[in-house]
């Protein structure tokens, strides 16, 4: 790279910077439920994670992740009113070398939910890429051995949901770097599917979930069968030293596409690894298995400031010859008041190909997440 073109990455990156420290949060981060020894749902109204925050998730907001707590202008501590209501959105910044810098709004949310004893409701719409989601379920909790029922519009969650949208295994790549397909097809841009959940606790850190829905993976493809069926397990552990979860999972739909999830994650003063491992056959090609995998490591530094590294791994045929691509990132995530977060990181892209070895894509990431 020339000066020129140095110096024009080094005042993106300033600009980035600043963008990030002058501008919003929270949403499903599995490792705060593993650094707090909860379930997902312990701060989420949906069990896998997301929706509105309950009662409990406001709580840890305050106590447990931000700086420094605010009140806001509408909130009584007195009042028991069961109905919550919020707005979530997200606004994101793209440096490159070789490209112009690109910012725009990622999602913009409203969402409510009640909480009536063991009737716990949520619903959401979203505007995403243009378009508008509606998601959203019914959930009751009050069946023997610790088991509850779900009506929901929801994406199934096989492995841990991470909802911050750039998440390359999750397909959060907003241009493609050379492979026709790249990552997972769960991304928010999917219609979600209708679909009936079960799950069960019967002894503690040992969960269990049955769903089954409409297709939405692929839904063209549907033949005599149109839904889809799952199952996840799961289970945690908690000891003076660590708190641990593991997590498998399996899905078919339609009889022509399959997939299977390994999900896990440790977590020690602070220090949290998170990894997932899903193999998908069918969805690119029929009698083709692709892979994905991520790994993630964060520490927080101190309350209020995380530091956050990962590494993704996408193959569309599980044959490393034909082509793959790798992603790693390094940044920092910071809550400075409740309702407001900010990323800034940096990432770097690379494509194997069998006649050649591309050169990383490196890029600058900055997110503004703001919910209330």
């Amino acid at each position: 790279m020339d000066k020129s073109g140095s110096i024009r990455q080094l005042k993106l990156l300033i600009r980035m910077a600043l963008l990030s420290l002058t501008a919003s949060s929270l949403l499903a981060l599995p490792r705060f439920a593993l650094m707090e020894d909860v379930s997902c749902s312990s701060c989420h109204s949906y069990q896998g994670g997301g929706g509105n925050r309950t009662s409990y998730g406001e709580e840890y907001a305050r106590e447990s992740l931000i700086m420094k707590d605010i009140v806001l202008p509408w909130e009584n501590d007195d009042s028991e009113f069961p109905l919550y209501f919020g707005l979530d959105t997200r606004y994101q910044m793209i440096a490159q070398s070789d490209e112009d810098f690109r910012q725009f709004p990622m999602q913009f949310a409203l969402y409510g939910g009640a909480e009536f004893g063991r009737l716990i409701a949520h619903a959401e719409i979203s505007r995403i890429s243009d378009e508008f989601r509606v998601t959203g379920a019914l959930r009751y909790e009050g069946l023997p051995l610790e088991s509850w029922v779900s009506l929901a519009r929801e994406l199934p969650v096989l492995g841990w949901r991470i909802d911050d949208h750039s998440v390359f295994t999750r397909g959060g790549n907003l241009t493609l770097q050379g492979l026709s397909h790249e990552g997972m097809p769960y991304t928010p841009f999917m219609e979600a599917p209708e679909l009936v959940e079960m799950g069960s606790s019967p002894i503690p850190g040992l969960d269990f979930t049955l769903m089954a829905g409409t297709p939405f993976i692929d839904s063209n493809r549907a033949l005599d069968a149109n839904y889809f069926t799952a199952a996840k397990v799961s289970y945690s552990y908690s000891g003076n030293l660590l708190s641990a979860q593991l997590g498998l999972a399996y899905l078919d739909e339609n009889q022509l596409i399959n997939t299977a999830v390994a999900s896990w994650g440790v977590s020690s003063h602070g220090l949290v690894w998170l990894g997932e491992w899903a193999q998908m056959n069918g969805w690119i090609q029929s009698e083709i298995t692709n892979l994905a995998t991520f790994h993630q490591l964060s520490y927080r530094l101190f309350l209020g400031l995380d530091i956050v590294g990962r590494y993704e791994f996408f193959d569309p045929d599980i044959d490393l010859s034909t082509g793959a691509i790798q992603r790693v990132s390094l940044g920092f995530e910071f809550f400075p008041v409740r309702g407001l977060e900010m990323k800034l990181s940096y990432r770097s892209s690379t494509l194997d190909l069998p006649d050649m070895q591309s050169d990383p894509e490196s890029q600058i990431l900055s997110q503004i997440h703001l919910y209330l």
